[in-house]
């Protein structure tokens, strides 16, 4: 798990990390930063994006 100032910067990273045929997750912490963690790690927030083979993925977890 990595922490960003923006979610520009977080959706980048779990993009690049997701094209290595991994799932990223990233999501938004009460103190306003953004999380990238793996399906496994403790989601500790609001769920913003969830991203596989590089592209984000439509889930019941995601907004919009």
């Amino acid at each position: 798990m990595n922490t960003y100032r923006t979610l520009n910067q977080a959706t980048g990273v779990a993009r690049t990390l997701s094209a290595q045929d991994r799932t990223v997750i990233v999501y938004r912490t009460s103190d306003e930063r953004y999380v990238t963690a793996s399906p496994k790690d403790p989601v500790l927030g609001t769920i913003e994006g969830v991203y596989r083979n590089g592209y984000a993925v439509r889930t019941v977890l995601t907004r919009g």
